[in-house]
């Protein structure tokens, strides 16, 4: 047996089920378990030199408020988009535009993933994209929200997991009722649009800031994890509640822009 699977089970049997992913710098210098080449989302939703790349699809999500008195969440994400060039890590992802930012409620289907479970089993597999649209959106319409409004979000204040990278800040329910709320919502969306992705009743609230487009080394992932742990405080303390408005049904052409055709009513 050579040393790395030597080192590689003793670790797993003095760590069992809970052993952690590799993090970034590992899955970088080789230290850890086998890793693909770049992080998951090159390929498929940005290039290798962090451009973004066409990603159609549809979804259900909240815009963050820009404007008014719940903006105040908008403008502490408005800050990290203005600091984090600063930071060496930067140059390992691509940030988004701040107007696109949001919270997802539920992903809808998109051209990449034609997969049963992914792609609602009523409509064929090979049907295109600007049909699959239409046909959600007509289900959308008919959709009684019936669901009680702001949404009340919170920042889940704990440290990233190993080997999450850039630039996602983990959103949590307001409380309790919320949280049922929420997944409640979530269980209707999925019946009316047919689609049910695996481990979907898992699903972890957040805003995309930022796609990570190559590993970080450790002291680059070192200064992500201070970083995001101040720009979180920030945001817990400019709004410790993140209250946003109804559902909105979107199309996108890629990553860059979530263009909302109604709101669920």
């Amino acid at each position: 047996m050579s040393k790395p699977d030597t080192v590689r089970r003793a670790l797993l049997g003095v760590l069992g089920t809970n052993l952690l992913p590799a993090p970034a710098w590992a899955q970088l210098t080789g230290d850890g378990p086998a890793h693909p080449a770049r992080p998951p989302d090159v390929g498929r939703k940005f290039w290798p030199d962090g451009r973004v790349k066409p990603f159609l699809g549809n979804t259900i999500i909240c815009h963050l408020p820009q404007q008014g008195e719940n903006a105040a969440a908008f403008g502490a994400l408005l800050d990290i988009y203005r600091e984090a060039p600063a930071h060496a890590f930067s140059r390992k992802i691509t940030l988004l535009p701040p107007s696109s930012y949001h919270m997802t409620i539920f992903g809808g289907a998109n051209d990449a993933e034609r997969k049963p479970n992914l792609w609602p089993s009523t409509i064929p597999l090979d049907a295109p994209m600007v049909d699959c649209d239409r046909l959600l959106g007509d289900r959308l319409r008919a959709f009684a929200l019936d669901c009680d409004l702001p949404l009340r979000m919170r920042v889940d204040p704990a440290e990233p997991a190993a080997g999450e990278g850039p630039l996602t800040m983990r959103l949590l329910p307001a409380d309790a009722a919320e949280d049922r709320k929420l997944r409640i919502l979530r269980e209707r969306l999925s019946t009316c649009l047919d689609i049910r992705a695996p481990g979907q009743e898992r699903y972890r609230f957040h805003i995309t800031i930022a796609y990570q487009v190559d590993w970080l080394t450790a002291a680059e992932d070192q200064d992500f994890r201070a970083a995001l742990r101040l720009w979180k405080a920030r945001l817990l303390d400019a709004s410790p509640l993140i209250l946003l408005g109804p559902p909105e049904y979107c199309t996108l052409k890629d990553m860059f822009a979530f263009q909302r055709q109604f709101f669920l009513t």
